[in-house]
């Protein structure tokens, strides 16, 4: 049996897979508030002890840099080294890497119901599905690269780069980069977070996190007045949740301009990165809130940022943008990596 294992800040999931017919196949999942435990050995000995299954394959990304099998996680107090793993819970063979090495692992695999388009990109004559079997099979392009951004505790990137139907992943730390604002409204937004933070980085505003940073700017710059009934829902609820939740419907005025600029700040990064590699296989949205908020990311503010490049534009309107709906992407991308080591 595959152990897959995605860890992040706020939650570690946890999930059994079956090599079947040449198909991975996920069978039992857990999902664990990650701040509940001391250490991540202690979450894994627990999901497998509840479930009794024998490990011959493991893989397990974390939110941080993996650098010869040793990682530290950027918002949690967890160490992970992979002999450490292997020695304490009895399993045969564990890999680490990055979270979003663990989703880009799985974008060749994902099919046309787990993705919803934003842009087509100047490929007017391939359909999804198309492209779909391309990202399989390696056909059609002798050479192409994707990119993968997901904005979620934090701000992961990773790269895919195919040649002759070969996947090589290339992790990124690029979601650290220097924020760097469009327009009079970001100015602000920059200078507000400049005065708290000594580093103002696109995790800064693109993350759980960073939705709160746009929503208390927009708030303490008078944009508009905060409601007491969604003061009191923010102090005793998730923050982000509320956000994008009441942001969607329009209930509150400052949660649907907070969602207005995450969305046009998104597609500027998502812009970034089809320019920093030419990612003619697309780029692809991941994480927790693109696939919550995907019907809000369609409503133009977020392709419209994302096609505006200048001189360059025109390389990244025939990038396809695309959502990943598929909640478990980086399980099953670890669960991939794990059956080929």
């Amino acid at each position: 049996m595959i152990l897959a294992g995605d860890v992040g800040g706020t939650k570690t999931r946890l999930a059994f897979y079956q090599l079947e017919n040449g198909k991975i196949i996920r069978q039992q999942t857990d999902i664990f508030a990650s701040r509940d435990y001391s250490c991540f050995e202690e979450v894994v000995h627990t999901f497998i002890n509840k479930y009794d299954v024998s490990v011959t394959k493991s893989c397990f990304g974390v939110p941080g840099p993996v650098v010869n099998g040793e990682a530290k996680a950027t918002k949690l107090p967890w160490h992970f080294k992979e002999e450490k793993i292997s020695k304490d819970l009895n399993l045969p063979t564990v890999k680490l890497v990055n979270d979003l090495v663990a989703t880009a692992a799985a974008v060749p695999h994902l099919m046309p119901e787990d993705l919803y388009v934003l842009h087509e990109g100047g490929l007017p004559d391939s359909t999804v599905e198309d492209q779909a079997q391309n990202r399989n099979s390696g056909s059609g392009k002798e050479e192409n690269v994707i990119g993968v951004l997901a904005p979620g505790t934090g701000l992961g990137q990773a790269y895919v780069y195919t040649k002759a139907g070969q996947h090589y992943i290339m992790a990124s730390e690029g979601g650290h980069a220097d924020f760097a604002p469009t327009n009079e409204v970001e100015v602000k937004l920059f200078q507000y977070l400049k005065s708290k933070y000594d580093h103002v980085s696109y995790d800064r505003v693109l993350s759980g996190p960073g939705l709160n940073s746009i929503y208390t700017f927009l708030k303490e710059t008078g944009f508009a007045p905060e409601p007491p009934e969604l003061e009191k829902r923010l102090r005793e609820e998730d923050p982000g949740k509320v956000i994008t939740t009441t942001g969607k419907t329009g209930e509150y005025k400052l949660c649907a301009e907070t969602l207005n600029i995450f969305a046009s700040l998104l597609g500027a990064q998502a812009g970034n990165m089809a320019l920093n590699l030419i990612t003619t296989g697309g780029v692809y949205l991941g994480g927790g809130i693109p696939a919550f908020i995907y019907k809000k990311l369609a409503d133009g503010i977020t392709v419209n940022s994302y096609l505006r490049k200048g001189r360059l534009s025109y390389l990244v309107e025939k990038t396809p943008l695309y959502v990943i709906l598929d909640d478990h992407t980086a399980l099953l991308g670890a669960a991939y990596i794990a059956s080929e080591s």
